[in-house]
């Protein structure tokens, strides 16, 4: 275990108001963090994956995994690759974040890292046209999806977004590095308001993601849904990028919803 970190005392009462003694332990979740490669994928979620977002209620809730994003072979030049911590562990501290979760980022930054397996990174191109594709012909076969994705409702309401997993890193397997080493719960010790204190980092995920060009991590397109002119003098539902989001604050929303986890659906 490594030197302990000096916090300023600014940050450490910033931190709780409680004091903390010799040996505590502040557990850190690494459900759903976000690294340069993306969420770590602790809900099993495949390319095309497709979500609906209640910005207001932070939740979000499968639709569809969309056709037309399936992986190519991997080429397996790549033994091994090192994905950096950016954003987005769960500190526990509800709405008591800020200063310290911007701390507690630099932190971990600072002290841990995930190396993957064999990976290999597929950004799937074309995405919007792949998903109004897929929309298209199940309303051409008169369908439920319009009613499913709640199409309509989105359109009017400002707090409904739509994401779309198109980015996915795929590998055999992810492992938490803690200064270098191997852990499966890791952690490193923090000096706070003069007591040596264990930051414990945590992921029930993590170390489920294991088999042979598996989706180690993902990213997103957020979208908002709107209606299209056509050349017919009609409208078709169509879909476009929602502009600047803060995307390791999804992670927060990830763990929070009712989007499954697909038990079982690992590759062996």
């Amino acid at each position: 275990m490594s030197a302990p970190i000096r916090f300023t005392a600014c940050a450490a009462l910033l931190l709780t108001a409680a004091c903390f003694n010799d040996g505590d332990v502040v557990p850190v979740n690494l459900d759903f963090a976000y690294t340069n490669y993306g969420y770590i994928n602790s809900g099993d979620f495949q390319a095309g994956s497709f979500l609906l977002w209640n910005k207001a209620e932070g939740k979000m809730m499968h639709l569809s995994d969309i056709g037309g994003f399936d992986a190519p072979l991997n080429p397996r030049d790549k033994s091994l690759q090192v994905a950096q911590y950016a954003g987005g562990a769960d500190l526990g501290l509800g709405g008591k974040k800020g200063v310290i979760q911007a701390r507690a980022d630099a932190m971990i930054a600072a002290n841990s890292s995930f190396e993957i397996s064999y990976p290999n990174t597929v950004a799937f191109d074309k995405y919007l046209s792949r998903l109004s594709r897929y929309l298209s012909a199940d309303i051409r076969e008169d369908g439920d999806l319009m009613s499913e994705w709640r199409f309509k409702e989105a359109v009017n309401d400002k707090d409904l977004y739509y994401v779309l997993i198109r980015k996915v890193t795929y590998g055999d397997g992810i492992e938490l590095k803690v200064n270098g080493e191997a852990r499966a719960d890791g952690g490193f010790t923090v000096l706070l308001k003069g007591a040596d204190v264990s930051i414990a980092l945590r992921g029930k995920g993590l170390q489920q993601i294991r088999g042979t060009d598996t989706e180690v991590a993902f990213d997103v397109a957020v979208l908002r849904p709107y209606w299209k002119d056509n050349a017919a003098g009609g409208q078709n539902p169509a879909f476009q990028p929602a502009g600047w989001v803060e995307k390791s604050e999804l992670s927060e929303v990830f763990r929070n919803s009712a989007a499954p986890v697909r038990q079982g659906s690992r590759r062996p």
